[in-house]
């Protein structure tokens, strides 16, 4: 006599498993997103050289007054164990887009090594350098294309050296020709990746027209790659 009961046990299993995907969680909480292209962050050692700020934790929404849709601000930013030897600190914000060429949002660097912290919008703290999102010497806020959760990384590098390009550069520093000049002089590094979503219907605002003396996008400085890892 046929038995059912096999066939009854497979339906009820394939039916769990259909439960369990319709409830399981978008990657980072955004329910558009590639795992791929938003990894949750890594675990950081507990006395690892870290870079964090009180207003977005690594891998969070970042609030929209720091972006473009808002106050245009830098992000306050604070960090810890810092290693023995550092004499200035570095940072780089970057974002690669989807056609794979780096963006630099915000290039600071000769930081005292007595600094600790940034303060929201922070001014008068190291040298700023070069973002090729409008070829100027400010921090340039997220405000590309949307909608879409877009990720960018700051970096921040407690140095062996304090670089001090300012005394030789004839031009705006730029994120390459910084990481050039850490090379070898990197005691520890850490990155804080923050997400921004724009809301649907936004445009580019990387078509402004550039403030006078600046280069145009796409030009030697306009691409690159990330920062060294």
């Amino acid at each position: 006599m046929l038995t059912l009961r096999p066939y009854l046990h497979c339906a009820l299993l394939c039916l769990s498993v259909l439960a369990l995907a319709a409830n399981s969680p978008a990657p980072n909480g955004h329910p558009n997103n590639d795992a791929k292209t938003l990894p949750p962050p890594k675990p950081k050692a507990p006395n690892a050289f870290t870079v964090s700020s009180p207003v977005v934790k690594d891998g969070g929404d970042l609030p929209a007054e720091f972006t473009g849709d808002g106050e245009s601000a830098s992000p306050p930013l604070t960090w810890t164990n810092v290693p023995k030897g550092t004499q200035s600190f570095a940072l780089i914000m970057h974002h690669l887009d989807p056609e794979g060429k780096t963006k630099i949002y915000w290039v600071l660097y000769d930081i005292d090594p007595t600094v600790t912290s940034l303060a929201k919008n922070s001014k008068g703290v190291g040298t700023m350098g070069l973002s090729t999102v409008h070829n100027r010497v400010e921090y340039a806020p997220p405000h590309s294309k949307g909608p879409g959760a877009k990720k960018y990384v700051i970096t921040l590098y407690a140095l062996s050296a304090k670089l001090e390009l300012n005394k030789t550069a004839t031009q705006p520093v730029t994120a390459e020709t910084l990481t050039t000049a850490m090379k070898g002089k990197i005691l520890a590094q850490d990155d804080l990746n923050v997400i921004y979503t724009r809301p649907a219907g936004s445009t580019s605002d990387d078509d402004k027209p550039m403030r006078q003396g600046g280069r145009p996008n796409g030009g030697p400085n306009g691409g690159g790659t990330p920062p060294p890892k």
